[in-house]
């Protein structure tokens, strides 16, 4: 069943135009929406393999900016009453404030908070556009490189056909392992960074 599933996907790296457009349309929008780009990136290397992350670095860092300015123009008040309500939030705007580009590169590493909230939150600091998009760019690279890879390392191993049943299961529990094992430390590194920083606001 799950070969068949898989057959769905275009073949890895064939990418044209049109799939390029709508691959970067996804992730363009999910910069404005809850939806985890640790998902889509292991799916977009399985569906057109390394080459994913040609579309999707321009496609999150553009989105990334439009959502930082919306926030800061557009949305400031509402997104200034939905941080307010929630301290987590109002303690990392702080700490931006103070760092910087330091901490958006920590969060943009590994967090457990959503692309699109860090977005907006980003947009009620201090910090600049430019260096804020400079920072997501470059910082946001590992993560979508080491997802891409995955993705697009479990699709090889599913249709290796010289492969047995069992190695393909050992294989594929490896890279799961691997990127669960990334994001959970990277996650431990951020959390007990912020909670260095934890104070009344």
């Amino acid at each position: 069943m799950l070969e068949t599933a898989l057959r769905w996907l275009p073949s890895g790296g064939d990418m044209t135009l049109v799939t390029s457009m709508w691959m970067f349309a996804v992730f363009f929008a999910a910069c404005f929406v809850l939806v985890p780009r640790t998902f889509l990136c292991p799916g977009a290397g399985a569906g057109f393999g390394l080459p994913a992350i040609l579309v999707i670095l321009p496609a999150t860092t553009l989105g990334g900016a439009l959502a930082f300015l919306l926030a800061r123009y557009f949305l400031a008040e509402r997104v200034q009453r939905y941080v307010g309500s929630r301290p987590r939030l109002r303690r990392i705007a702080v700490a931006v404030d103070e760092e910087g580009w330091r901490l958006i590169a920590l969060l943009r590493l590994a967090s457990p908070l959503p692309n699109a909230i860090q977005n907006y939150v980003f947009g009620l600091t201090r910090i600049g556009l430019v260096p804020f998009a400079v920072t997501s760019f470059v910082f946001t690279i590992p993560q979508v490189v080491l997802y891409v890879y995955l993705g697009s390392a479990g699709r090889s191993v599913m249709f290796d056909e010289s492969m047995s049943p069992m190695n393909r299961a050992i294989l594929l529990v490896g890279l799961v392992s691997i990127a669960v094992t990334a994001a959970l430390v990277i996650r431990r590194v951020r959390r007990d960074r912020l909670d260095l920083r934890r104070r009344p606001v």
